[in-house]
């Protein structure tokens, strides 16, 4: 079976599986998805690592490089449209339907995550409003206190976000690099406020390692934009916890921009966690 062949019988295959019925659709989509989604997401992210590199013995019947993106891509739209229709089908807000289906951004960050290791070309030959509803899932899985959600949604940010700060390479095309420069610049802001919010208090210390890592990647590539940003947010009183003085805030932004050690940035973000959930000269300070 050829490239072309892989593509079709996957395409072929994932319609027949979550193409809804028009009765009780919320309950059919949720048990595909548990059954059948995952299997599928794995086989795209198999395609993306098998005929993405320029060269390899597997690539039979793989045609130009401009035809191969685009059906990946396609394969990938598809993906990703029918998957946010049903997420947002199986309750009223999509972050509560996250909460309730987590594994669902397990799959589809992991597959992501490859695209951006392998083939980031693939998300420029996407549709604005599919990769614009990547980033919406991502701020709303990032807003979730769930381990399933948030550990692979963190690592797609993290990999975006050193991409977007990265200049592309020569198997890259540029537009490629301009789209996650422009992702950034237009949701930075609103990934870096959501993981304030959450090591203030909205998630468990223990996803801190997490969102120590990711606020890591932030500064280390964009410091100039997450200082601007994180004054900003800080400087709203009450946020993200009313437990934390501006003498707080200030050192945090302090130490945070100023280190260069992951192991350090999470011993400044645990620090701070702690003063947000006020819980100095507790036992959880120890």
């Amino acid at each position: 079976m050829d490239f072309v062949e892989c593509v079709a019988f996957v395409g072929n295959a994932w319609a027949a599986v979550i193409a809804r019925p028009a009765a009780d659709a919320r309950v059919a989509f949720g048990r595909r998805w548990s059954d059948q989604c995952p299997a599928f997401l794995k086989c795209i992210s198999q395609l993306v690592t098998v005929y993405s590199p320029p060269t390899s013995k597997w690539q039979l019947g793989k045609p130009d490089v401009a035809t191969t993106d685009a059906m990946l891509a396609a394969l990938l739209t598809r993906a990703i449209d029918d998957i946010c229709a049903g997420i947002a089908s199986e309750a009223p807000a999509l972050g509560v339907a996250i909460e309730q289906q987590p594994v669902i951004c397990e799959y589809v960050f992991d597959l992501c995550t490859r695209v951006l290791q392998t083939r980031p070309d693939l998300l420029a030959c996407m549709p604005p409003p599919s990769v614009g509803r990547v980033c919406e899932l991502s701020v709303h899985a990032l807003s979730v206190p769930n381990r399933l959600a948030l550990r692979p949604t963190a690592y797609f940010l993290t990999e975006l976000i050193r991409l977007s700060a990265t200049p592309a390479k020569p198997s890259s095309s540029s537009s490629a690099s301009e789209l996650l420069q422009a992702l950034w610049a237009r949701h930075g802001a609103t990934w870096l406020r959501t993981t304030l919010a959450a090591i203030g208090g909205t998630h468990p210390r223990s996803l801190l390692p997490n969102l120590s890592e990711l606020l890591f990647a932030m500064v280390r590539n964009h410091p100039e934009s997450v200082r601007l940003w994180m004054n900003e947010a800080l400087a709203q009183p009450g946020f993200p916890s009313v437990h934390a003085d501006d003498t707080a805030k200030r050192h945090f932004v302090q130490h945070i921009l100023a280190t260069r050690s992951m192991v350090r940035v999470k011993a400044v973000v645990s620090d701070f966690s702690i003063k947000c959930r006020n819980l100095q000269g507790t036992n959880y300070a120890s």
